[in-house]
């Protein structure tokens, strides 16, 4: 016979080794994924756990990018306080509340030059960080032993290789793939729109990074140079390099066709509108100035909406050719990028269509179709 006792012990040792079990797969279940070498965007070779659990961004747009390729703010483990900014006022606040959390003292001031000990004390198993403005960003924190990845948004081949990137690290290639196959897509559509509209059709843009203090442009070399050529617009401030501040008298002679308001300023139209110094301007005149919108993030720098902001500014500059419905876009993106169904009233917000809605051509976007 067997007594009690030894049944009870029996038992005992079972729950324990079950137990056991539970508490041994759960451990391997948290554990970070394998290494897997990521070539980041100084063409250095950097291995990485992935799925990375705690990322620390200190380019602006990229947060906003690493949230929509995983879905989820939860492994965001820091960014730059520019980038909490754009999602406060813009949409991705509400898609993803929990940002409001995310530590963003990790920069000195709201540039590249990091906080290199509040980045460490995040213990981060990724930093990713500007490869292209100079040395000395990146190297900090590569000489503190950080795992760091580079990233360069210059043409639009550099922003698909950073999104491919990030969706490495987040364990979410084929979604990250699937986002830059879309964008490739709309470039595609929008060039065999506008596919025959030769210089002379097409309006000169000026793109205003800061209008309230300064006027500092985008040129050639610079993101916006890529926005305005793929809507089917020459760039008024080409013939400089990059993006600099320039004088008022130069804006004049300029004299662009259409000018956009970046989401860096407070400035709105109605402010070039009432500005007596421009009153000579082509735009001016024509009721041509446009607040660029706020999405997911601002939609003059790249991103993940980049398509959204092509169809937009060719929706201005050639309506006449370009036949999707921007509100009906829009409610698509944001489905398959945040699973969020965009209401009218949101759609507006992002638009800026209380702002633009005064200047020429805009009631196509703010009237609900």
């Amino acid at each position: 016979m067997i007594s009690t006792a030894s049944g009870a012990g029996r038992g005992h040792a079972a729950v324990a080794a079950t137990t056991a079990l539970v508490v041994a797969a759960l451990v391997v279940a948290m554990r970070p994924g394998a290494a897997a070498d990521i070539t980041d965007q100084r063409g250095r070779i950097v291995a990485v756990a992935t799925p990375a659990q705690r990322v620390v961004f200190l380019p602006m747009p990229a947060p906003s990018t690493y949230m929509a390729i995983d879905r989820s703010a939860a492994h965001v483990a820091g960014m730059n306080p520019a980038s909490a900014s754009a999602m406060r006022s813009g949409i991705l606040g509400r898609i993803f509340p929990a940002f409001d959390r995310i530590p963003t003292g990790i920069t000195r001031g709201a540039g590249v030059i990091p906080n290199v000990e509040a980045v460490m004390a995040l213990h981060p198993d990724a930093v990713l960080q500007w490869a292209s403005f100079g040395d000395e960003p990146i190297a900090m924190l590569d000489r503190a032993g950080l795992t760091v990845l580079g990233l360069r948004y210059g043409g639009q081949d550099e922003v698909a290789g950073a999104i491919l990137m990030m969706g490495k690290l987040a364990g979410q290639e084929a979604r990250a793939a699937e986002i830059v196959d879309r964008q490739r897509e709309r470039r595609e559509t929008l060039a065999a729109a506008l596919a025959g509209v030769g210089d002379a059709d097409k309006p000169r843009v000026l793109h205003l990074s800061r209008a309230s203090d300064s006027f500092a442009v985008a040129g050639r070399e610079s993101y916006l140079d890529v926005v305005i050529t793929t809507a089917g617009g020459r760039n008024a401030a080409a013939e400089i390099g990059g993006s600099r501040t320039v004088t008022l008298e130069q804006v004049l002679t300029w004299n662009p066709d259409v000018i956009l308001l970046g989401n860096f300023d407070t400035a709105m139209p109605a402010d070039l509108y009432g500005d007596p110094r421009l009153q000579s301007l082509a735009a001016v005149k024509a009721r041509r100035v446009y607040k660029v919108p706020l999405g997911g993030y601002r939609w003059d720098p790249p991103s993940h909406e980049s398509a959204l902001t092509w169809t937009w500014l060719a929706g201005l500059l050639h309506p006449d050719r370009i036949g999707i419905d921007l509100r009906a876009d829009m409610r698509a993106w944001y489905e398959f990028l945040y699973g969020h169904a965009l209401a009218e009233a949101e759609i507006d917000g992002i638009l800026h269509a209380r702002q633009n809605g005064g200047s020429a051509g805009y009631a196509r976007f703010v009237t609900a179709r």
